[in-house]
């Protein structure tokens, strides 16, 4: 079956049918219906290079994940992320390519940008984390490439969550709870969002007129063993250990959770412990972890939703999406047993953030 066959079928030209096929507005409603029943009576699936030559799309979208979010591999993060983005474009019938860069190698590094960018092997790009100091945005938006942030950007559509004041939250909660040593283990300073959580922990005390102590800060990178290893070292502190943990994520939250089991002591009557991202493999394995709950894959897909319509209209408005979040109190920030009990579950948290208006701005 090939297109003469489709027109003759159909009892219209050959150029129709390529229009139908190709999404080409300017066919009557009748022909386009008559078209798409033997299209799909005969199960009829268009070629792919010769519909790029056509529409000249390519029906591609590139997802890049910098080298510097070495962590990939080890925060379930990524795979929730990443699958709100695959079903966004099987839905819209996309393709996905996954663009990784090698971390601390420039050579690679460009040899995959000038192949997949300026070689145009996709239609647009998804940048998945705001990375201080990365030329990557600022080289695609130059190049004319349709791309959208997971995160802040001031010059590109973006979807992101208000990091500051979701964590700020978490620690108000902390702090109505009566702990006033609250210690945070934020993400690596180069990731715009961990900065973020870090302001929220700030803005927190500071509005409960909690002085900042500094040595009650060890960062982390994202990863469950330096969560870890940075509760040792909030544990052994000269002036006494902390009363509560914010961990700027939760696999930093769990790693400090093993830590604090390991010197012999509980959760949450020794020490409190709040999360952040609401992660289903944390939430599943670690049910008594309380976190500031997002929707990650609503993230992905949102990404997905917002570069399609820049790719169709690349003069169109910048759009700033803000999705919303959910505090999910639960026994490890001392809510108790009652209050575990009574928490909502995972799947109507989910549900209900999903099903959220979104906060949106447009420059």
């Amino acid at each position: 079956m090939n297109l003469e066959e489709i027109a003759r079928i159909a009892g219209v030209s050959r150029s129709t049918v390529s229009r139908v096929v190709n999404g080409d507005k300017r066919v009557s409603d009748d022909a386009r219906a008559r078209v798409n029943e033997i299209i799909t009576e005969y199960g009829y699936q268009p070629h792919a290079a010769a519909r790029s030559l056509a529409s000249r799309r390519t029906r591609m979208l590139g997802l890049r994940i910098p080298g510097e979010v070495s962590f990939i591999f080890s925060d379930p993060y990524f795979p929730e992320m990443v699958q709100g983005v695959v079903d966004a474009c099987n839905e819209a019938d996309y393709g996905l390519m996954l663009m990784m860069e090698p971390e601390n190698d420039p050579i690679s590094a460009e040899r995959i940008y000038q192949r997949v960018i300026r070689g145009r092997h996709i239609d647009g790009v998804i940048l998945s984390t705001s990375v201080i100091g990365d030329p990557f945005a600022g080289r695609v938006a130059a190049d004319g490439m349709p791309a959208v942030m997971i995160g802040r950007h001031p010059t590109l559509p973006t979807v992101d969550i208000d990091n500051a004041d979701a964590a700020r939250q978490a620690v108000a909660h902390l702090i109505d709870h009566g702990y006033r040593q609250i210690a945070h283990i934020p993400g690596p300073c180069t990731i715009a969002a961990a900065n973020e959580r870090k302001a929220g922990y700030e803005a927190a005390l500071s509005e409960a007129g909690i002085p900042l102590d500094s040595s009650l800060v060890e960062p982390g990178d994202f990863t469950e063993l330096s969560g870890y290893l940075a509760m040792r070292h909030l544990l052994e502190r000269p002036e006494g250990r902390p009363d509560a943990v914010f961990g700027g994520s939760d696999t930093m939250a769990v790693g400090a959770t093993r830590a604090i089991a390991e010197a012999g002591l509980s959760v949450p009557d020794d020490v409190a412990v709040m999360g952040f991202d609401g992660l289903s493999v944390h939430t599943r394995n670690y049910p008594g972890l309380s976190t500031l709950q997002q929707s990650i894959p609503n993230l992905g897909r949102t990404a997905v939703e917002l570069l399609l319509k820049r790719i169709a209209n690349p003069d169109g408005p910048t759009e700033h999406v803000y999705l919303g979040t959910a505090l999910s109190p639960r026994g490890s920030c001392g809510c108790g047993e009652a209050a575990r009990t009574d928490a909502t579950p995972l799947e109507e948290l989910v549900s209900h953030l999903e099903d959220a208006p979104v906060m949106s701005a447009c420059a």
